[in-house]
């Protein structure tokens, strides 16, 4: 089906999600590869459990200095050629007769940065997207207030609007740049804002690649309980499998998630290609290699070459074309992505 990109019909699917016990799941792919995988996951798992329409939330950020998606999306470098890129992308998969027709997709902008250089996105570029994340989280409170409140009153009508009530952590700093969201600042952000999400500080970080951080499960009880199941969770990759599960019963309806996906891809690209460098490179060029201690002598032994080779080490188009690394990747970042949905409740659709 077309893309949700009306503000009424996508609330009507946060409801949903509220009253089925389910968090939604919102990914990141910045590449075509990325959007095939999470999508081939959707499908999946919305065949699985009797429900051909899942909703999935896709989202990119533009040139927020954490990771600016829009600028890596094309070789280009050009942020908002990579943001029209990565729409049509979007929309040429989820076309009506096309493999993933049936779901349900929300677009999303992620950490909308207002004053350095997303103001186009924001201000005229919402047509095809479904929510925004106005990020005014490293302003004073009292600003980002002001701020959040204004841009809200003026977009509600057309988008989704996510507010941050105070600022992530950021991956490998060491830093606590703010205190865990109260439910004091919670209630007067959303009072005041009128946002129909909350991204609050739960103890998770940025980007981070290892699971090592203390997520305050028990202050995001306390949080929706005073101000609703509007939480949307960032830094979700730096969370136990334990503590990931329980998000769906935390008051969280929104979990944001791309680093770990994103990682699994790549070290499964990376595997696949030292596993086939027998079938990429001449055999002079792995002898180079061995020589030089960065690879063993298993490249040359009878067994591999016999059965990893065909009998000859020599580049082969079979092996060493993109498409090989290219499934590879997406085969493993769907499997955690239907991990994720199964974890978030996504069986609850089907019932």
């Amino acid at each position: 089906m077309p893309l949700i990109v009306d503000a009424s019909e996508a609330r009507e699917v946060y409801d949903e999600a509220r009253e089925r016990g389910v968090a939604l799941l919102n990914l990141n792919p910045e590449c075509p590869r990325g959007i095939e995988a999470c999508l081939r996951a959707a499908k999946a798992v919305g065949q699985r459990v009797g429900a051909d329409d899942l909703p999935i939330i896709l989202s990119l950020c533009g040139i927020y200095y954490g990771r600016p998606q829009a600028k890596y999306y094309t070789s280009l470098g050009d942020p908002l050629y990579g943001f029209d890129c990565w729409v049509s992308n979007v929309e040429f998969y989820t076309a009506d007769d096309g493999p993933f027709g049936k779901l349900r997709v929300l677009t999303h902008l992620d950490h909308g940065q207002p004053d350095a250089g997303d103001a186009e996105i924001l201000e005229h570029r919402l047509d095809k997207l479904t929510s925004v994340m106005y990020d005014c989280s490293t302003m004073p409170f009292e600003e980002n207030i002001q701020r959040t409140a204004a841009y809200t009153e003026r977009v509600r009508d057309q988008v989704i609007v996510e507010g941050a009530v105070d600022e992530m952590y950021e991956s490998g700093t060491g830093e606590q740049k703010n205190q865990i969201t109260t439910v004091e600042h919670a209630q007067d952000y959303v009072s005041r804002t009128g946002v129909d999400i909350i991204v609050p500080n739960l103890g998770t970080e940025h980007r981070a690649a290892e699971r090592d951080l203390r997520y305050h499960g028990d202050m995001a009880r306390e949080l929706s309980s005073a101000v609703g199941k509007i939480l949307c969770l960032h830094g979700t990759s730096s969370l136990s499998p334990e503590d990931f599960v329980h998000l769906k019963d935390d008051g969280i309806i929104k979990v944001n998630l791309w680093t770990a996906v994103e990682k699994a891809g790549a070290q499964a690209a990376v595997r696949k290609a030292i596993d086939e460098l027998g079938n990429i490179f001449p055999e002079t060029v792995l002898g180079k290699m061995v020589d030089a201690g960065y690879l063993g002598r298993r490249y040359f032994e009878h067994d591999y070459r016999e059965q990893i080779c065909g009998g000859q080490i020599k580049p082969k188009l079979d092996f060493f074309a993109e498409c090989v690394r290219r499934d590879a990747w997406v085969n493993a970042a769907q499997a955690l992505v239907e991990s994720c949905l199964d974890d978030l409740g996504y069986a609850a659709f089907g019932s």
